[in-house]
């Protein structure tokens, strides 16, 4: 048995950047020795939207109108709307709006502008979701950064997220953006890239800038990965073991995956081949373990688990047939 690698020791501080605010919760992560690995919210399909703030608790519901909220949420469960914006832009006439869709192996990206969010109604959000890409504005070529810096969703965001958006907006290479919730407030802080959403978590200034310099060199910082949203918890695992396994760190590297639940058993056997390699992969979900409030100050208390790989093995080599 071969147990999925976090990168760092649980016995070590995970983050540097910890809080050291006694109820943060990146620090109770930290202490309790949790893994980010293979814990990304499942989504396919983003919905970026320039918003200058200030952002709520609740954003993007409570900003945008309800109208717009309700045609994106109609859609499918593994659509997610961000509001973005510019380090210290506090004006937009034409507000910029992004959409970003990933099922893991193929991807687009389109922008546009909008003379009012109230446009966002026309889109056909169901048939976008599902992978086709509209007429919208124009596509994109340039991938986008989206730091969460949502402080009043979680301290930990703004406190750990804004320092690596200064470190990421002084460089010209990266298209940088602070964004709304992305989920994972004790991963902070959170980045995620797309169109292929990956999350990339426990970044500080540095290692945020070594993680885009690889991504810009085509090359995945596996320690700092936290998952691809395109994929469910235990695909994030297989992929995450294929490629510690294989040494397979090239960001267009993954050619297929396919995943099937075991009908008597709690464990998910994935094939992946990546970089036209083949491997079967067994994952299964750990007992759980002792809970911890996951967001900053008061809350409901969550168990966590690790990953444990049963089985991993390179079944061929060649191209994926």
């Amino acid at each position: 048995m071969w147990r999925l690698p976090t990168g760092l020791s649980p016995s070590v501080v995970v983050n540097p950047q910890t809080s050291r605010r006694r109820d943060a919760c990146t620090r109770r992560s930290s202490d309790a020795g949790e893994p980010m690995a293979a814990r990304a919210g499942r989504t396919r399909l983003w919905v970026l939207i320039e918003h200058p703030g200030p952002w709520p608790a609740s954003a993007p519901d409570g900003v945008l109108p309800d109208a717009v909220t309700d045609a994106v949420d109609a859609a499918r469960s593994d659509v997610r709307v961000l509001l973005i914006r510019r380090a210290r832009r506090r004006h937009i006439e034409r507000p910029l709006c992004i959409l970003a869709w990933s099922d893991g192996i193929r991807s687009w990206m389109r922008e546009g502008s909008l003379g009012d969010y109230g446009e966002l109604t026309d889109l056909p959000f169901e048939t976008i979701a599902a992978g086709t890409e509209p007429a919208f504005g124009r596509p994109r070529r340039t991938p986008v950064f989206a730091v969460c810096t949502h402080g009043k969703k979680d301290a930990c965001c703004a406190e750990l997220g804004r320092p690596i958006l200064a470190a990421l907006t002084s460089s010209e290479d990266a298209d940088a953006w602070e964004c709304t919730h992305v989920g994972g407030d004790r991963f902070a802080a959170n980045m995620v890239v797309l169109p292929d959403g990956l999350y990339f978590s426990r970044l500080g200034a540095d290692s945020a800038r070594d993680v885009v310099d690889a991504y810009l060199s085509g090359i995945l910082a596996l320690p700092h990965l936290r998952g691809r949203a395109a994929f469910s918890l235990p695909a994030q695992a297989a992929e995450h073991a294929a490629r510690r396994a294989g040494g397979i760190t090239a960001v267009d590297a993954l050619e297929y995956l396919r995943e099937t639940a075991a009908p008597d058993s709690d464990s998910t056997t994935v094939e992946v081949h990546l970089a036209q390699r083949r491997f079967r992969v067994v994952v299964r979900a750990g007992e759980p373990q002792t809970p911890f409030h996951h967001g900053c100050g008061a809350g409901a208390q969550v168990a966590w688990h690790r990953w444990t790989v049963e089985e991993l093995q390179e079944v061929s080599k060649g191209s994926p047939g």
